[in-house]
């Protein structure tokens, strides 16, 4: 099976062996590392070949950039880092363990309980959350919906896949962390490796060369332009879209053309709910940007997200008319698929009517002929003579004969009737 092929329903233990995070961190003497685990990891190395991340001891792995240290002893020395976590309701408890490295320990326990607390409304004031730790320390947070439509690269067999899942963006002192909300159990099915709604994207320099460590405004755009990354691959998936109704129509087998049709009402179905996700995501972005401290409070970041949005805004209205465009072509189609249906209905009861008619036509003399020497023996004598079976038969079988031979010239004259006719208005049409 072609690792592409494989999903959450075959495959679970991609997503949800181990505890999924990846950090990228700057130690005191200027060198940088990458720490990885569970489904960061795999799909890391999955969609960067040449990636690969030596093991410690806990089963973590570790690349370092620029000096080399002790494996086993990665989290000494940070100074700054970028946390990504994806919460999968297995390992929350690991999942603070693995922060308390870099936070202490109540403050790890602080920010992983407060994604049971996340408020997934796009427009409530209430969802711009301050996270507090202890009596006076405020950890400002900022939440982002993010949407994954895999690509299918033409393989149009594949189901057509999408999820969405939220993310919330914490500005430490020292860095960012960002922590990604279990995926729904509902969605679950919709899962094909290595995707799990979480940016891919991030090129191997990333993981080889140096880069700017914990900025919250790197950290604040990676799901934006994950989520426009994936409204790219929207317009790819429609356009494969657009070309089954043409198909469908040209199909003469009307089971085979309504098979294809359920597909691809089913299809465009997905994709017009991929774009109503892609409307709440942006108006959750255009929220923020209005009533979210941490945004409002950061001039880069404001202006991102006024930018995005605008560009957001505008792809999404594109899309909605090339819904609207599509929605007039599949009842087309599906007006064409019942014609096509109604025709061979119609031929199909044409040709029942004719055979019935023939038979009637051939059996009725045979009919009579029964019943007249059926009626003739009534009321005889037991000495008295009755037509023999075999004459009766042969009887009937010579008045078949013969209603057969009227029925094929009654059918050749009625053809060149037809024929003679056809010709006519050929000629008069080419007058």
């Amino acid at each position: 099976m072609s690792f592409y092929n494989r999903t959450y329903l075959t495959n679970p233990e991609l997503w949800d062996e181990d505890v999924s995070f990846m950090m990228k961190c700057e130690y005191k003497t200027g060198n940088q590392a990458i720490i990885a685990s569970g489904w960061h990891l795999r799909s890391i190395e999955f969609e960067n070949p040449g990636i690969l991340f030596p093991r410690n001891s806990e089963g973590f792995g570790v690349i370092y950039i620029g000096e080399e240290r002790d494996i086993d002893n990665p989290w000494e020395g940070i100074r700054k880092y970028e946390f990504e976590i994806s919460l999968d309701g297995l390992h929350e408890a690991q999942v603070s363990e693995v922060l308390s490295r870099v936070l202490s320990k109540e403050k790890a326990f602080v920010l992983v309980a407060s994604m049971e607390k996340m408020i997934q409304r796009v427009s409530a004031n209430k969802a711009n959350a301050v996270v507090h730790c202890g009596s006076s320390e405020k950890i400002p947070t900022v939440d982002l919906l993010c949407q994954n439509l895999p690509a299918r690269s033409g393989n149009t067999a594949e189901p057509l896949r999408t999820l969405y899942r939220w993310c919330r963006i914490f500005e430490m002192p020292h860095g960012t962390i960002t922590i990604y909300q279990p995926v729904a159990e509902d969605q679950k099915s919709n899962l094909r490796w290595p995707h799990n709604g979480i940016w891919l994207n991030r090129g191997i320099d990333y993981f080889r060369t140096e880069t700017l460590i914990g900025d919250i405004t790197t950290a604040f755009e990676i799901p934006i332009l994950y989520e426009e990354y994936n409204l790219q691959n929207w317009r790819i998936e429609f356009e494969f879209w657009e070309n089954q109704p043409f198909q469908i129509i040209v199909s003469d087998n009307s089971e085979d053309a309504a098979r294809r049709l359920g597909i691809a009402q089913k299809e465009i179905g997905i994709l017009s709910q991929f774009v109503t996700n892609a409307f709440m995501s942006t108006r959750n972005l255009e929220h923020k940007s209005q009533h979210n401290e941490l945004v409002t409070g950061n001039e880069k970041l404001l202006q991102l997200a006024e930018i995005h949005v605008e560009q957001l805004k505008d792809t999404i209205e594109e899309y909605r008319k090339m819904l609207e465009t599509a929605s007039g072509l599949l009842a087309n189609t599906a007006q064409s698929v019942q014609a096509v249906a109604n025709q061979e209905n119609a031929e199909a009861s044409e040709r029942t009517n004719a055979f019935l008619t023939y038979a009637s036509a051939i059996f009725f003399i045979p009919t009579l002929i029964i019943s007249f020497f059926s009626m003739s023996i009534i009321g005889l004598n037991k000495d008295d003579a009755v037509p023999s079976t075999i004459f009766v038969f042969l009887l009937c079988l010579i008045s078949v004969i013969v209603a057969l031979v009227l029925l094929l010239l009654f059918r050749m004259l009625l053809a060149r009737s037809r024929k003679k006719k056809s010709k006519t208005k050929e000629g008069t049409d080419h007058v």
